[in-house]
């Protein structure tokens, strides 16, 4: 339901009062296109039927003309937010239609609005028909970034792309200089007021009053030409005894005519129909029976249908007729005539109702509008220990709740207090989920409740206390609580034993035992499912997936996702997201970039939804490993700042290490030692001065590259042997594979190409029956040239990366010949020892030159990429992909 409701904001609305001010003012929307203008501005007060005309104009216009609508709200006056709608509405136009646009929204707020117009902008320029471009409502805007956004929009369109505005008041888009420059047609409320013939039409016509003679041109004076004015009098007038008596006694202002006319319609309709209206007024939407709910009448459908049929501000939507809206204008007045104390009443019975038909989200939202805060907390409590409210995954709008409610009513409540402490570890908040933890044991060990209760919540506590532990990385202590809730949880608790299993894998994966980690998430999501969470019963199958890439076994890992995705019914729910993201990496392995990147930013798109923020702190590190394997050095760049700030906002030191190493692995790639080599510096301190309780093969293999960057292969070395054969015997897959290639890139280094090719080949042997490609070609020209005399072990393999190197080699070449003056040949050679880290001595011995024609050569290469230094020259040519 809820997603058919979000589609209607691309939906063109239908009307009825369009069929009387078609022909004229169609006339100057046509005008507006065939003369090319930059924007249509239709603005007026509400009540005009500025939407109404739009749509009618656009169903009557040619098929060869294409559109995109959006119908916008206050929850669109979000940067982020209306960029998602407003690039979703291209996509809904034309399928496609902006996926250039699309990709850069998927890099978050690092990534200025301007950067996404522009995108879209090329994406609309091969539009082969004419698109109409229609935001509804943009008077709920006030953002400025919106604006300038906008604003670009409007000056870079492309020709056959024309933007509509529809608004109650002008927008702050440079609107004098357009009317200067003849670049704006203009539709304002002199033009929307019905002239006495369109009113007479549609006062007869439409609201099928016959017979008005003089009266109808005598309302549209009253009125002013105002849609809404005239659509309200004539509802009054249906009944009226005198309809003369009725006009002469009509005046005022816009808002007085409102308040006016709809007191007529409310007291012709009878003191129970009234209150049938003020009652149900207090709803987004309804059916008959929250309506009955409401006011206690069982003739609810048959009240519904009678208001619809009389055109009563009422709205279907769906295709069913079963959920109605009241127009917007309509509910507001409606919701003045109740006092303050029936309206809290009657949004109380709301939130009770919705609670009690399952639909647990609504009912918050109607408990939070009745002020009735106990009434929240109470909804919450019982909200949270339904499975049905996590099992679609939305954090994002549980966070938000907690963070409003009043903490003197949590404490109270220890049972709320436990849940909510689970949500905020969910979102990464761990301290503050640590403290509502001890306020919950606390009251549940002075809790008057039977014991087996209190048993069964602090049961509960352990588990969530053993999550904590696992997430900070401190081990002793995670298997210790885990061990304790599983041992004290009876064996119907299946989502808390669900997510103490859960909680044990980390753990497991965290010790370097991934056998043990990946058995434990897949009972984890065994016991989710039986417990009807569809959540975790995916999250602990990605998790799982997770850990056998770290195995390295990539088919079995793609086999995983696949059923992560199956437990799913509903295919678009944010934990999914997840899984599509860990697909996306292992064709990214696999060298499949194009695939990696369709899966991978739908993925996004998909966490983004839930507020799903440690899904996305690994998906933006995928992300940033994607673009670099594309050559996108500052996409990845912004990526992994968008993975440090979430690393930060959590807090935890075990993930803040993890982040400096995987950006000091961003700066070895852009030769940027001095980066790399400042995070060695205190990770080796940090190593020294306390030991981890948890494995880092991560942070020790970019030591180990570290230390080969700066010219050290036999430090590197030392290093990566120990920990090769403590992965191996751990069954660590991936650690292994990479510590191989790299102890073959150390004897390569050191002039021993026994050793070189020994390691090589073993790192082929393993990597081939899984597929694993990119990790071959990320390590560049120095293994590359290795691979030649291993070629018997894995032949057709290593022509595979042998093929996709020369690939590469030719698009580098590509962007080479762009330059206002290309590299030559040699320069190019240079150009890769120097990204490589040599130095013009090595340089020089490398291609048997002198160190002088070495610093020549150099040089020229930095005059020609228009840079000053080394690390300049290595980040520009990593930009243009040479």
């Amino acid at each position: 339901m809820i997603k058919g409701l979000l589609e209607t904001k691309f939906h063109i609305p239908a009307g009825r009062a369009d069929d009387v001010a078609r022909p004229r003012l169609i006339g100057l929307l046509e005008r507006g296109i065939g003369a090319q203008h930059r924007l249509i501005l239709v603005s007026a007060p509400a009540g005009y039927g500025k939407s109404t005309l739009i749509s009618a104009w656009l169903r009557a216009s040619s098929e060869d003309r294409a559109v995109a609508w959006l119908s916008l709200d206050g929850e669109d006056n979000d940067v982020n937010r209306f960029l998602m709608h407003w690039v979703a509405m291209f996509d809904r136009a034309q399928a496609n239609l902006g996926e250039g646009a699309r990709q850069w929204l998927e890099l978050g707020q690092t990534q200025p609005p301007a950067a996404l117009m522009d995108a879209l902008i090329d994406d609309l320029a091969g539009l082969q028909r004419p698109l109409v471009v229609v935001l509804d409502d943009y008077h709920v805007i006030d953002r400025p970034a919106i604006h300038e956004a906008l604003a670009r929009f409007i000056e870079r369109r492309p020709p056959q792309v024309h933007l509509v505005i529809s608004t109650r008041q002008d927008p702050p888009l440079s609107l004098a200089r357009l009317r200067g420059h003849e670049q704006m047609t203009e539709i304002r409320a002199q033009h929307l007021r019905f002239t006495p013939e369109e009113a007479r039409q549609f006062l007869v016509h439409s609201m099928k009053l016959d017979r008005l003679g003089e009266v109808a041109a005598a309302l549209e004076e009253r009125t002013e030409g105002w849609v809404v004015g005239l659509q309200l009098a004539a509802l009054a007038l249906q009944t009226a005894a005198d309809p003369e008596r009725f006009i002469q006694n009509f005046r005022g202002s816009h808002r007085y005519v409102l308040d006016y006319l709809a007191e007529e319609v409310l007291r012709q309709q009878g003191d129970e129909l009234r209150a049938f209206l003020t009652q149900t007024s207090v709803l987004d939407r309804f059916d008959a029976e929250v309506c009955a709910a409401l006011t206690g009448r069982a003739d609810s459908p048959a009240i519904i249908d009678r208001l619809e049929r009389a055109n009563l501000f009422i709205v279907p939507l769906d295709d069913q007729r079963r959920w109605y809206r009241y127009h917007h204008l309509f509910a507001d007045y409606l919701r003045t005539e109740l006092g303050k104390g029936e309206q809290a009443e009657l949004l109380e019975r709301a939130a009770r109702w919705h609670e009690a038909n399952g639909l647990v989200f609504e009912a918050v939202r109607y408990a939070f509008a009745s002020g009735n805060a106990e009434l929240v907390a109470d909804l919450l409590e019982r909200a949270l220990q339904n499975a049905a409210t996590w099992t679609g995954g939305d954090l994002g709008t549980l966070i938000q709740w907690l963070d409003k409610l009043p903490r003197p009513l949590m404490a109270a409540r220890p049972t709320l207090t436990l849940h909510a402490s689970r949500a905020l570890y969910l979102a990464g908040r761990a301290e503050l989920s640590g403290q509502f933890l001890d306020q919950a044991e606390e009251a549940l060990r002075a809790s008057p409740a039977p014991a087996p209760d209190v048993a069964r919540q602090l049961a509960i506590v352990a588990a969530y206390r053993g999550s904590l532990a696992a997430f900070r990385g401190d081990l002793p202590a995670a298997f210790e609580w885990i061990n304790r809730a599983l041992d004290q949880l009876p064996p119907d608790a299946l989502h808390a034993r669900a997510r103490a299993t859960d909680a044990l894998g980390l753990a497991h994966e965290l010790a370097g035992n991934l056998e043990e980690a990946g058995r434990a998430f897949l009972r984890a999501s065994e016991l989710a499912q039986a417990a009807g969470v569809s959540y975790l019963a995916v999250n602990a199958r990605c998790e799982a997936a997770l850990v056998q890439i770290g195995q390295g076994r990539l088919l079995l890992a793609s086999q995983t996702c696949q059923q992560a995705l199956a437990l799913a019914a509903d295919g678009k729910i944010p934990p999914l997201g997840l899984a599509w993201a860990i697909l996306g990496e292992i064709a990214r392995e696999r060298n499949e970039l194009a695939t990696a990147e369709r899966l991978l930013l739908d993925g996004m798109s998909l966490s983004r939804q839930g507020g799903l923020t440690d899904d996305l702190r690994i998906e933006l590190l995928f992300l940033a490993r994607l673009r670099q394997a594309l050559g996108d050095w500052p996409a990845a760049r912004a990526a992994l700042e968008q993975m440090d700030a979430i690393v930060q906002s959590f807090g935890i030191q075990r993930l803040i290490i993890l982040s400096g190493a995987q950006r000091a692995r961003l700066h070895l790639m852009q030769g940027a030692a001095d980066g790399a080599a400042r995070w060695a510096a205190s990770y080796t301190q940090q190593r020294q001065a306390a030991g981890a309780a948890y494995v880092q093969d991560f942070e020790e293999l970019t030591l180990a590259r570290v230390h080969l960057a700066n010219g050290e292969p036999g430090r590197a070395a030392s290093l990566l042997r120990p920990l090769f054969e403590r992965a191996n015997a751990a069954g660590r897959g991936y650690t292994t594979l990479e510590a191989a290639i790299l102890l073959a890139r150390c004897h390569g280094a050191q002039n021993q190409p026994a050793a070189a090719g020994e390691w090589l080949a073993r790192a082929l042997r393993w990597a081939e029956p899984e597929g694993f490609l990119r990790i071959f070609l990320d390590e560049g020209p120095e293994l590359a040239k290795l691979l030649p005399s291993v070629r018997a072990v894995a032949p057709e393999f290593v022509d595979r990366i042998l093929d996709a190197t020369a690939a590469e080699r030719t698009a580098s070449a590509s962007a080479n010949a762009r330059l206002t003056e290309p590299l030559s040949e040699q320069e190019l050679r240079v150009l890769a020892l120097v990204v490589a880290g040599k130095s013009n001595a090595e340089i020089a011995a490398e291609l048997v030159i002198s160190v002088g024609t070495a610093k020549w050569h150099v040089h020229n290469i930095l005059q020609k990429l228009e840079v000053s230094t080394r690390t300049q020259a290595i980040a520009r040519a990593r930009e243009l992909g040479i």
